[in-house]
Order: structure tokens, then sequence, then C-alpha cells
């Protein structure tokens, strides 16, 4: 097995790559938000009281996660990934960086 240590991590293709895990993981969640808000607002949909009706709720916060998660989470992976990778080239010749082995392949047959 060879080794390899990482000296350093290029800022932004690194801040650009969690952007984009981290819009994936925002589009899943406000899936699930939109799934559990549409849930609870069609339950209360008219309040008995005052007979304000909120199924325009279900809409906004259903469609707000969808669209919101991953824009949200885009932007806060972009500026975690800057931080992340920042940190990692400010501290790996400090400590040492993160070793990674490699298997060694052999040559295809001619």
């Amino acid at each position: 097995m060879n080794e390899k240590t990482i000296q350093s991590i290029p800022v932004m293709p690194f801040a650009l790559m969690l952007a984009c895990i981290s819009a994936i993981i925002g589009l899943i969640i406000g899936i699930i938000y939109a799934l559990v808000f549409s849930a609870i607002f069609s339950a209360i949909s008219t309040v008995p009281s005052t007979g304000i009706n909120l199924g325009f709720l279900q809409v906004l916060f259903g469609a707000g996660s969808i669209i919101l998660g991953p824009i949200l989470g885009f932007i806060g992976g972009l500026i975690q990934g800057l931080v992340y990778a920042a940190l990692y080239n400010f501290l790996a010749p400090r400590i040492g960086g993160v070793k990674v082995r490699f298997k060694e392949e052999s040559p295809p047959p001619p």
C-alpha cells in the first residue's frame, strides 16, 4: 500500500463540493418537512373557533421548504466548506495532515 499525506486542500473546489452535497441533503430534508407540514396543516385546515382557513399555510410551508431547503443548504455548505478547507490548510503543516493509503494497481496484462 502506498501512503501519501494531504498537505493542503484547494479551498473553493472543496467548498463547492460540500455546498452541492449540502444542497442535496437540504432537498431531502425539505421534502420531509413538506410532507410533515402538509399533514399538520391539512389536519388543522380550519380553526373551529374563528373559521379562518389555514390551507394556504400548507402550500406556503410545503413549497417553501422544498425551495428554501436546497438554497440554504448550498449557502451553509459553501460557508462551511470555506471554513473547513481554510482551517485544514492552516493546521495541516502544524499537525501533519491526513494520511491516505492508495492501493498499488498492477498493469493490465498485454
